[in-house]
């Protein structure tokens, strides 16, 4: 039956990838790239033992980027490859010090892994958290190379889909190292049939960056807002800039002081924040273009929304007041902050996990700006649960070294 499923698989990927290299030449993830998915155009390979990381979006390259330093600080001499599916992605890895050589992921048909992975020669493929490509792995095992998924992890939901071709996953992972964020996605694994997995915790809270204050206090002052107490809605996502303003401008009656500053997770959405702030009366400005009248920034820039994370005395993170699964909630925890967020967070389960305890759910806008009001108002109640969660992240972390450990194992000097 595995044997089966197999060639039912290969016979689709075949059919099915004329017409996608078609459809997708001009989509951004793809744009530029067929060649080497197809492995037509491969890049040179710099000498030494390469080691191939794969990470299928810009969240999966953030948090190998801290295991490949571990690696190369380890191994000065390694060739690190990091392939990714998106464009995003792609952009993240070619800022990352220690990656050598950039790919885009290729196809996962039979023939273009053979050649992908006869040219690269890769003493290690690593795979972030659960991408599951038959041919890659085929591919892998067929040439002797060990391979490690890293970060792994197994939703219930997927865990019900993979069960029912159980026997086809158990041969796919059956020479493959489990490195899996927690028991119980290590369990889900062990019932899927893989044999080799270990519990070597969640790299992505390592992946948080380094504090940096000084930064903080020029933020401050750069954005004119002076001693008022300031609010940070970070991430926002369609769909939420309606509420996330109708909280503000609830919040503002109640301490007209305060200072907002509303990061759209998209930089198209911004007229959207724009014309809510216009609709409730606020006084606004783009943070590239500010303004000492303004008591409302709207962050138009990029890298600076964990750094002005710092600067508040609230926090709210998007993309959970909609069903989209939410965004990064350590960021403002890791600088002590209190932390509101929505009740949508199935893609940040394992962060809820450790500090759930210590943040604040809210269902609606009215919630969010009763919320809010009250950490403005209360802040010493709300500072000792914002240390709790910084501590419940602070010895969360070290997964990184683990799974460095095991890595290294795997390749020989």
């Amino acid at each position: 039956m595995p044997r089966l499923i197999l060639l039912l698989y290969r016979a689709l990927i075949f059919v099915a990838v004329w017409p996608l290299c078609l459809a997708a030449r001009n989509h951004p993830n793809f744009k530029g790239t067929l060649r080497q998915r197809l492995a037509w155009t491969l890049p040179p390979v710099p000498r030494g033992d390469l080691v191939w990381f794969h990470g299928a979006s810009l969240g999966e390259v953030k948090a190998l980027a801290g295991l490949i330093a571990a690696v190369k600080a380890r191994r000065p001499r390694a060739v690190v490859c990091l392939s990714a599916m998106t464009a995003a992605g792609r952009q993240a890895a070619a800022g990352l010090d220690g990656v050598d050589l950039i790919l885009p992921m290729p196809f996962d048909a039979g023939w273009i892994m053979r050649r992908t992975m006869r040219h690269l020669a890769p003493r290690a493929l690593v795979i972030a958290e659960t991408e599951v490509w038959p041919n890659m792995l085929v591919a892998a095992r067929k040439a002797g190379i060990p391979v490690a998924l890293v970060n792994a992890r197994l939703t219930p939901r997927s865990f019900a889909r993979y069960r029912l071709v159980r026997r086809f996953v158990a041969r796919l992972l059956e020479n493959v190292r489990i490195l899996a964020t927690a028991d119980d996605n290590a369990g889900r694994f062990r019932a899927l049939g893989a044999t080799d997995v270990r519990v070597t915790g969640n790299v992505k809270f390592d992946a948080v960056p380094g504090l940096h204050p000084e930064r903080v206090q020029a933020l401050r002052e750069s954005l004119g807002a002076g001693a008022r107490p300031v609010f940070v809605a970070g991430s926002i996502r369609e769909g939420e800039e309606r509420p996330v303003m109708e909280a503000v401008a609830a919040a503002r009656r109640e301490i007209p002081d305060l200072f907002c500053i509303v990061a759209p997770r998209h930089h198209d959405r911004i007229p959207c924040v724009a014309d809510e702030a216009r609709r409730h009366g606020i006084a606004w400005a783009r943070r590239s273009a500010p303004d000492g009248k303004a008591d409302l920034l709207i962050l138009d820039t990029m890298g600076e929304l964990f750094d002005l994370y710092g600067v508040a005395r609230a926090a709210f993170v998007g993309g959970s007041l909609v069903d989209l699964g939410g965004q990064n909630i350590l960021e403002p925890i890791a600088w002590g902050v209190p932390t509101l967020h929505g009740p949508h967070m199935g893609n940040f389960l394992w962060a809820l996990a450790v500090v759930r305890d210590y943040t604040c759910e809210v269902a609606d806008a009215a919630g969010l700006a009763a919320a809010l009001v009250d950490v403005i108002r209360r802040p010493e109640a709300h500072a000792e649960r914002a240390r709790a969660a910084r501590a419940a992240l602070d010895g969360a972390k070290g997964a990184t070294a683990r799974v460095a450990d095991e890595l290294l194992k795997m390749i020989p000097e």
